[in-house]
């Protein structure tokens, strides 16, 4: 962070705890917004604490932090504090007051909400922590030595998690707030070891370790009394279900270690009955194992799925978020758990990583997946595991009864309304806002941008909602909000006028990404569109600039700071969320945004494409720009490329469209190329270079299905129209004709594919030379080419030196390089060199297996052709054991019906021949022929081949 980042932000005109609160609100955003458990780490690391929960109380103003506190956290957010005294200076100035505040009388007639704890009590509490300090200390060091007094010290680490629960909260009443912050810090880095036996202790309610600290906590279990009835009650963290205990070696309210949640919202509110619904439901057994929370849009769904993951963390060992609106863009999300868990690298294509997780997670427990947004029942169901673990969906959309259990989430109890907005303005009359609850209609988003809009304004309740009701015009274009759209509509409309004045920068960025998917957008994208010449061009005279909703955007490029700051005024009015790396915008408010630009819409939607143009990830067959492609993939599709008439954003579309299937998801690449094709087609004409180039995506994304005859048809609808348009040398045309070349193949027509993959290489070298990674994928399908008619001496050559140049250019572990080298033993096998062929097949099955996972398609592939060698070899019982297995695999990874499923069923039938077992390979073999008949048709090589084997096992007479 640098130097200028605290510029405008002067922390000396805070005025109370929420001012001050508000001033490191604004800190954190300008600091990217860390997460509270980032946070809390970093402070651990430096020898200092910054609790999570306390974290929420801070920065929501329900706490007034310690001086400790206070400077830890704005060092941890790019501040030094000696160079920057005024953060001091605050707290100083404010410690009077609140100091003061905590250890007033009560009201006359009010009940004290203090326990009766004698002076000898707290110096006995104070000498308590310190002790346990210490214990806890020894503790960590025995755990960390795994020795055999693990069990032991679980049990005692319980006792001590007890005891320094009810002290610190406590000494936090009593204002000793950094005594109690150095018993949290101990606990911390406690919580974060592994403690093979201290679930029993943290189940124990009551041990001999609590010690003097018990009088203390007996007191403090009945609670605090009410507060005032100006001011609504403090509200603290939500605690897990007291009934249900942590795991074994969990503190509770620790997280998993995989864990992909938002933050915790520190202002949530209410909903415990649904809450508590949902946990009872989902550990009912395996029938409530999956729960669907269905509601309206902005009722508040999401919030309660992230509140129900943060508040029962330490119940779970894994919790995944997925955001499930767009089904195409499921399986690449599920995949990256896999990879989170290290059951596959990353690169692995997306159905074996998929398959490898659903078979870990049918085997386990303790595992939360949550489909955020989910409206398609069927593009969700197929990525459910199954097994013990627990699934949550949110959904606006019914239908759900065939694979879930449906939990109805309708608008806030009226006394959950009025709590949420006194939270956010505390000195809100019950009365004032019950008024303001009733005009809102109990909806949640509409609630959090009244809340946002007073908490930032000095506006009376009555004329809020005047205003509301001239500005509530906007109509929803995205579903059925029911009676909720008039005030919706109108809450937003007020607090985006309100932005517009604040901070008309964070307007513009609030504009943007309401034309971006509802996830989550960087940051950095932002700021370099606000250094691109697209961002000058606002401030220019033109049709769109001066004074264009997205003018403001271009002072990003000298200053960057502002477009933070705009950023956080956006989240402070509501409008926004801020995430990890960035902001995101509710899809409700996407839609009133929308459509209050009206005419200016289209132009808004233009900027916003240029945005993902200039986020471009890179080449989509390189697995190193995999993880960018999936963020920029949601977006992409939210602002219809199929409506784009700009090259560089119909460049990116196709893309992203070859993207998808190199990441093994050709089922979502075909519906995105389809689209695309379809309408580009209607606008541009069959002729058009992108048509043709989203011809090539739908093609391949067929070819990878098996679907080899809807390929042929497009290939040969494209080639003609390439070679006329382009040219007959064009990179384009020669890729549709090297794909063309490889469905030929698949289709059995060998002869012609050989013909036309030649001409391609010879091109291709010509044009790019003999090392071009194109012209080595060209030189490797030749050579398979070469190999399907027979002349396996001119394949293995080619293959060998084809081989050689992967191995140079891009590694030994490549994907391509593996296919060559699998290829390569193939041909050696065929020749009747097998012993060398099982050398280089079982070096490239253990690479692939290393690289892919054991259910990637290059891993089968491999698996496949060196059970073949091992029957040739004659080592029937190792190929049998592999070929069965691999069929296995290749059934579930791709169905029993695909080609490659149907080529491993017949080579499997023909080592079942060798063995003797004659009855299983004919029922294998027919099995195989009826469906290659149907899926190649009667007059495919390979389907004429599996009749052969066929009848030649029925030949047999003493079968």
């Amino acid at each position: 962070m640098n130097g200028n980042s605290t510029d405008h932000l002067d922390p000396a005109s805070a005025a109370s705890k929420e001012d001050l609160a508000r001033c490191l609100r604004m800190l954190r955003i300008r600091a990217d917004s860390p997460s509270y458990r980032d946070l809390e780490k970093q402070a651990l690391q430096i020898g200092r604490s910054l609790p999570r929960t306390t974290l929420g109380e801070v920065l929501s103003g329900r706490r007034f932090p310690s001086k400790a506190f206070l400077l830890v956290f704005v060092e941890l957010c790019g501040v030094d504090p000696a160079a920057e005294p005024a953060w001091e200076g605050a707290w100083n100035r404010l410690a009077v007051r609140y100091k003061a505040d905590v250890r007033a009388e009560p009201r006359p007639g009010a009940e004290d909400p203090r326990p009766d704890v004698s002076r000898q009590e707290l110096r006995a509490a104070r000498q308590r922590v310190r002790e346990l300090e210490e214990e806890v200390a020894e503790l960590h060091a025995a755990a960390t030595a795994r020795t055999e007094a693990s069990r032991q010290a679980g049990e005692a680490v319980g006792r001590a998690a007890e005891a320094w629960t009810a002290v610190a909260d406590e000494l936090d009443r009593r204002g000793e707030r950094a005594l109690a912050a150095r018993a949290r810090t101990a606990l911390a880095e406690l919580a974060e070891a592994e403690f093979a036996g201290a679930a029993a202790g943290v189940r124990t309610a009551a041990g001999a370790g609590a010690g003097a600290a018990a009088p203390l906590a007996e007191r403090t279990t009945a609670g605090p009394a009410p507060a005032p009835a100006a001011v609504p009650p403090a509200r603290s963290a939500p605690e897990a279900d007291p009934d249900a205990a942590p795991l074994p070696g969990r503190v509770s309210g620790s997280l998993p270690a995989v864990w992909n949640v938002e933050p915790r919202n520190p202002e949530f509110t209410g909903r415990d009955t649904v809450l508590a619904d949902l946990r009872h439901r989902l550990d009912s057994g395996s029938t409530g194992g999956v729960q669907a929370l269905r509601g309206v849009g902005g009722v508040g769904k999401t919030q309660i799925a992230i509140e129900y993951a943060c508040r029962f963390a330490s119940h779970y060992d894994v919790v995944w978020w997925i955001a499930a609106e767009d089904p195409a863009l499921i399986g690449e999300q599920v995949a990256a758990l896999a990879v989170e868990l290290a059951l596959a690298e990353p690169g692995t294509d997306t159905a074996t990583a998929v398959a490898v997780l659903k078979a870990h997670l049918r085997g386990r427990n303790r595992w939360l997946l949550v489909f955020d947004n989910a409206d398609d029942r069927a593009g969700v169901a197929k990525w459910l595991p199954g097994g013990p673990g627990h699934v949550l969906i949110t959904s606006r959309a019914g239908g759900w009864e065939r694979i879930a259990t449906t939990v109805p989430v309708d608008v806030m109890e009226r006394d959950e309304s009025v709590a949420l907005l006194r939270t956010r303005r505390p000195e809100l009359s019950p009365e004032d806002a019950d008024l303001l609850a009733r005009a809102l209609a109990d909806l949640p988003l509409a609630l959090a941008q009244a809340g946002g809009f007073l908490a930032e304004t000095a506006t009376r309740v009555v004329d809020y909602l005047t205003l509301l009701d001239s500005h509530a015009t906007a109509v929803l274009t995205e579903g059925s909000t029911g009676d909720y759209r008039k005030p919706l509509a109108g809450a937003i409309d007020l607090s985006a006028t309100r932005l517009a004045r604040l901070d008309p920068l964070g307007l513009a960025v609030v504009r943007l990404c309401a034309f971006l998917a509802p996830e989550s957008v960087p940051v950095h994208w932002l700021l370099a569109f606000g250094r691109s010449t697209a961002a000058r061009a606002l401030l220019a005279p033109g049709p769109h600039a001066p004074g264009g909703p997205l003018a403001a955007l271009a002072l990003a490029d000298t200053d960057p700071v502002a477009l933070h700051r705009g950023v956080g005024s956006a989240v402070r009015l509501g409008l926004a969320t801020s995430t990890h790396d960035g902001v995101r915008l509710h899809r409700l408010v996407q839609a009133v945004i929308r459509d209050q630009l009206g005419a200016d819409a289209a132009d808004v939607r233009r900027h916003a494409r240029t945005v993902l143009v200039q986020a471009a990830p890179g080449d989509p067959e390189d697995p190193a720009t995999w993880a960018t492609w999936a963020r920029v993939v949601p977006h992409l599709l939210a602002v219809d490329p199929g409506g784009a008439d700009s090259p560089e954003l119909r460049d990116l579309a196709c893309d992203a469209a070859w993207y998808l299937t190199e990441r093994g998801d050709s089922e979502a690449s075909a519906r995105l190329a389809t689209d695309l094709r379809t309408r580009w087609t209607a606008a541009s004409g069959p002729d058009d270079r992108h048509v043709l180039r989203a011809s090539r995506c739908l093609a391949r994304a067929h070819r990878e299905q098996g679907r080899y005859e809807t390929a042929h048809l497009l290939y040969e609808a494209s080639m003609p129209r390439s070679r006329r348009v382009l040219g007959e040398d064009d990179p384009q045309t020669l890729r549709l004709a090297h794909g063309h070349a490889i469905n030929l193949r698949l289709r059995g027509r060998y002869e012609e594919s050989r013909r036309l993959q030649e001409d391609t290489l010879t091109r291709y070298r010509r044009l790019l030379g003999h090392d071009h990674p194109h012209t080595l994928h060209s030189a490797n399908h030749l050579a398979a080419d070469l190999s399907a008619l027979g002349r396996y001496e001119e394949a293995r050559e080619l293959h060998e030196e084809t081989l050689t140049r992967y191995r140079r250019v891009l590694g030994d572990d490549h994907p391509d390089t593996l296919r060559s080298a699998n290829h390569l033993a193939a041909d050696l096998s065929a020749l009747g060199r097998y012993e060398e062929a099982r050398e280089l097949h079982e070096e490239t099955l253990a690479r692939c297996r290393r690289a892919f996972g054991e259910d990637s398609p290059h891993t089968l592939r491999a698996a496949d052709s060196y059970g073949t060698t091992l029957r040739r070899l004659g080592r029937l019982d190792e190929a049998h054991r592999l070929q069965r297995d691999t069929l296995a695999r290749y059934r579930r990874v791709l169905g029993d019906d695909h080609p490659q499923t149907l080529r491993t069923a017949h080579n499997f039938s023909e080592t079942l021949l060798a063995r003797g077992e004659r009855e299983e390979a004919h029922r294998l073999q027919a099995d195989a022929l009826e469906a290659a008949r149907r899926v190649l048709g009667a007059d495919h090589p390979e389907t004429l081949h599996a009749a052969r084997h066929l009848a030649l096992i029925r030949s047999d007479p003493g079968r």
